[in-house]
């Protein structure tokens, strides 16, 4: 079986598709990673075959905006020129979609895959493979924030599916899903997806044995992220993040990419990991604070963790929620995340066991689904092999 592993051109939706894709190469199938040419480098460094596929987007000025109109609380919508169609949430997807699709339809006539496996917002796979005959399914990085956006896909991607010369439109709800979220913090769907596993990646590191031994205090996790980090390192946010933690009685790991802009001076008895994976870090920890992004809260789940999320992006609120709804964490608004109100919430998950307990539970959950050596038969079954 050729399976061919589809992402658009952010590590973080990468990253939680490598066990799976590494799970099916031990099993004995052919495995190629297919992403933009800013992504390849690190498609390359997971140890997968990878080949580069259409051409960049310039994505971090939208993103930006889109940030910066979260920390304004500007939501107005802009006017527009006359004629000019009203904007769908999935614009920004469909973009790199159409970047993508010419070299990813290419890329399949020559190396002629069984199936596709596509992150969940890499639209151009679902078409091309309509296109061309070849079953896909959708892999998801944590919670599904794009079913609530199903109904505007036929309005985003009906040109692309018209000039790839498919009849009719790929939706996501007609796609499998590969579910890697526990049923505890899903948003309630209306497909049956496959179950699995999530076993964090977070990209290759060095273990440290520089970890200070445990003392009597709680020990909080501070990490803003690869995204919200590369987009903008200034962040005001993060800095009152830092001072609440700097009020509490507990230690700290200040996991950072080392582009983060921090105070100059920290506490002597706080510890910094520069490029640690999280993975590594997380079982020495009793909580986390961050953003919400999918790597982070998902690697946090599988170690039984309580949260603290100040989301940023449309999918970070959407995780936060969920996360919120379960139990297992807290949400501050980005407005509202004041060191006060960090404070509070991080002493509360710290501190207060029904978070604590609610968060074993979603670690439970995540552990009893499929790992990805047994979805691997998933695979098989879809490409009828």
């Amino acid at each position: 079986m050729r399976t061919l592993f589809v992402c658009w051109a952010w590590p973080s939706h990468l990253y939680p598709m490598v066990p799976l894709a590494g799970a099916a190469r031990a099993a004995g199938h052919e495995v190629l990673v297919a992403c933009p040419p800013s992504l390849l480098p690190t498609a390359l460094r997971t140890g997968l075959p990878a080949v580069a596929v259409g051409g960049d987007v310039e994505l971090g000025p939208t993103v930006q905006r889109v940030i910066d109109r979260a920390r304004s609380g500007d939501r107005a919508r802009r006017p527009r020129p006359p004629g000019q169609k009203p904007p769908t949430p999935l614009d920004f997807f469909a973009t790199t979609a159409e970047a993508m699709a010419d070299g990813l339809l290419e890329t399949c006539r020559r190396w002629r895959p069984d199936l596709i496996v596509h992150d969940a917002t890499t639209y151009a796979a679902p078409a091309v493979g309509a296109a061309l005959g070849i079953p896909t399914a959708r892999h998801l990085w944590g919670v599904d924030f794009t079913h609530r956006f199903r109904d505007f896909e036929p309005e985003a991607f009906a040109a692309l599916h018209r000039r790839l010369g498919v009849e009719g439109l790929a939706l996501s709800g007609d796609t499998p899903t590969l579910d890697p979220c526990p049923p505890g913090l899903q948003v309630p769907v209306d497909y049956r997806p496959h179950r699995l596993r999530h076993l964090p990646y977070n990209g290759s590191g060095r273990f440290a044995h520089d970890l200070p031994a445990r003392s009597p205090r709680p020990r909080l996790c501070v990490t803003w992220g690869t995204t919200s980090s590369s987009l903008d390192g200034a962040d005001p946010v993060l800095t009152e993040v830092l001072r609440a933690a700097m009020d509490l009685d507990a230690d700290v790991v200040f996991a950072t990419t080392g582009r983060d802009s921090v105070p100059a001076e920290l506490p002597p008895h706080w510890h910094t990991a520069v490029m640690q994976p999280l993975h590594l870090l997380l079982p020495h920890c009793d909580a986390v604070v961050s953003p919400g992004g999918s790597g982070t809260v998902m690697t946090a789940v599988t170690a039984g963790l309580p949260q603290v999320c100040v989301p940023i992006l449309p999918d970070q609120e959407v995780t936060a929620e969920q996360l919120v709804a379960s139990g297992a964490g807290l949400r501050v608004g980005v407005r509202e995340a004041g060191r006060e109100s960090l404070y509070e919430a991080l002493r509360a998950v710290l501190h207060d066991p029904g978070h604590a307990a609610a968060a074993r539970g979603l670690r439970d959950e995540a552990l009893a689904q499929p790992t990805p050596v047994q979805t691997v038969r998933v695979l098989e079954e879809l490409a009828g092999v």
